[in-house]
C-alpha cells in the first residue's frame, strides 16, 4: 500500500519524498487540479478554476469555475498552496498598495482575509514549505515605492488559518533578505541602485534556493527554514527560469534558460551535499554546496511562452495553458466566451525509479554518467461548462495549483 501523502508540501517547496506512486497511463488530473485565473472587472480580480478527473478514459477532463475572489484582491497578486495538518488552501499574496492576503479554502469554499504584508510586493515569489508560505520580494528596490524592506516574510500555517478574525493575533513575519538583494548601498549607490530581480527559485529538503536574473551572474543562494540563515551554495546561477517543480527523489522539472525562447522542459537532479565540517574556535562551521545536473530536454507541439508547470505526482507534472475563443464588445474590450479549452501537456518519466536509484548511486561521484530518461507525453483539451468574465489575453490563468 502506498504511503499517505502528507498535507505538509505544495506544487513548489514540497518535500520530494512525500510523493506517492506514479500516477497511471491517464497521468493527468488524477488528483484536483486549480488554476488561477484573471479576470476583466475591477472588483472581481481572480477566478479559481478546477480541472476535475475525467469520469472515463474516453471522455476528456473538465473545468469549471469554483470561486471568485473579490474582497481583498489586486491586480499583481501571486498565488500558491499552503498545507498543515489543519487542511490545505489557496492564498494569494502582494498586489498593490493594500499588500493583502487572500485565503481560499477548496473543501469548504469559504475565503479568509488574512494579515497584511510588512511592504507591498507586487507579484511576489511564493513559496510553500512545511506549513509556511515564504514570499520574497520578485524586484526589490530601496526608493519609496512597491518591494520596498522588508523584502522576505513568511506566514504560518501550523494552527489553522491565519485571518484576522480567528481570535489569535496573526502576522507576516520578517526575514533576513537573500545577500544580493540592494542591502548595504552607499550614497551613490542608492541614487542609482541596482535593478535586481528574482529569476528562478526552488526548494531542495529544508533550502529555498533563489538565482537572480542570468545577467547578473552572481551565484545561488540557499535558505534554511530552519536555521533561518542564508548561504551561498553555488558559484553559478540555477540554469532554469521560474520554478522548479518537485518530480521525487530530487528531481524537478522547470524551463531551461538553453531553451527558453522555446517550448520545452528540462529534467533537473538537485541536492545540497554539507562538506566536512571545518573547526573554527570555538564552533565547527560545515559549508553547504549545490550539486546539480541536467538530464534531459522534453521539447512538445504545444507552444507555451512561459510554461506553468504543475506536480502531478512522482515522477510526473503537466504544462497548462488556457486558450480563449474571443468576442469583440463596444469600447474594443475582449472578453472570453463561454468556450474556453484548457490545453495541457502532462509528462511523465516512465523509468523514475531507476533514475531515482542512478541519482542516489552517482551522488559524490563524477557527473560524466547520466542514465537515459524515458519519457511518455500526453495532450488533452479540457472542456469547459461556460467560463465568463476572464481577462481576454492569451494566456489569463497565472497559477496551476495541485493539491
Amino acid at each position: 500500500m502506498a504511503p499517505k501523502r502528507k498535507p505538509d508540501g505544495d506544487g513548489v517547496g514540497e518535500s520530494t519524498d512525500e510523493f506517492a506512486k506514479p500516477l497511471d497511463d491517464t497521468m493527468e488530473f488524477a488528483k484536483p487540479v486549480y488554476l488561477v485565473a484573471v479576470r476583466e472587472d475591477d472588483q472581481a480580480a481572480y477566478s479559481i478554476l478546477k480541472i476535475d478527473a475525467a469520469a472515463g478514459n474516453d471522455e476528456p477532463p473538465r473545468v469549471r469555475a469554483v470561486a471568485v475572489l473579490t474582497t481583498g484582491t489586486e491586480r499583481g497578486m501571486s498565488f500558491v498552496t499552503a498545507h498543515s495538518k489543519h487542511g490545505s488552501w489557496i492564498v494569494g499574496v502582494g498586489g498593490g498598495l493594500r499588500a493583502g492576503t487572500i485565503i481560499f479554502d477548496p473543501s469548504t469554499l469559504k475565503t479568509f482575509q488574512g494579515p497584511r504584508l510588512g511592504y507591498p510586493k507586487h507579484k511576489p515569489v511564493l513559496i510553500s514549505h512545511g506549513s509556511e508560505v515564504y514570499a520574497i520580494s520578485g524586484t526589490p528596490r530601496v526608493k519609496p515605492s512597491m518591494d520596498c524592506e522588508p523584502w522576505f516574510e513568511y506566514l504560518s500555517f501550523k494552527e489553522g488559518v491565519p485571518y484576522k478574525e480567528c481570535g489569535r493575533w496573526v502576522s507576516w513575519h520578517h526575514l533576513p533578505p537573500p545577500p544580493f538583494f540592494p542591502c548595504l548601498l552607499d550614497p551613490y549607490e542608492f541614487r542609482n541602485p541596482p535593478e535586481i530581480s528574482v529569476s528562478s527559485y526552488a526548494v531542495v529538503d529544508s533550502h529555498i534556493l533563489i538565482s537572480p536574473q542570468p545577467e547578473l551572474a552572481v551565484g545561488t543562494y540557499a535558505f534554511h527554514v530552519v536555521n533561518k540563515v542564508w548561504e551561498k551554495v553555488h558559484d553559478k546561477n540555477l540554469p532554469f527560469l521560474g520554478q522548479a517543480v518537485p518530480l521525487g527523489g530530487s528531481l524537478f522539472a522547470a524551463w531551461p534558460i538553453s531553451a527558453a525562447s522555446t517550448s520545452a522542459a528540462s529534467v533537473f537532479h538537485m541536492s545540497i551535499k554539507i562538506s566536512s565540517s571545518i573547526p573554527v574556535a570555538p564552533v565547527t562551521v560545515s559549508t553547504p554546496s549545490l550539486s546539480i545536473q541536467e538530464f534531459m530536454l522534453v521539447a512538445s507541439e504545444d507552444k507555451i511562452p512561459w510554461p506553468l508547470f504543475c506536480p502531478m505526482g512522482k515522477g510526473s507534472f503537466c504544462c497548462i495553458r488556457l486558450t480563449p475563443s474571443r468576442r469583440w464588445h463596444s469600447h474594443k474590450i475582449k472578453y472570453l466566451n463561454k468556450e474556453v479549452k484548457v490545453l495541457s501537456t502532462a509528462f511523465r518519466i516512465k523509468n523514475i525509479e531507476a533514475i531515482m536509484t542512478h541519482c542516489q548511486s552517482q551522488r559524490g561521484k563524477a557527473k560524466d554518467q547520466l542514465l537515459a530518461v524515458q519519457m511518455k507525453e500526453q495532450r488533452h483539451k479540457c472542456e469547459s461548462n461556460g467560463l465568463l468574465g476572464l481577462l481576454g489575453s492569451g494566456m489569463p490563468v497565472i497559477a496551476a495549483l495541485s493539491m
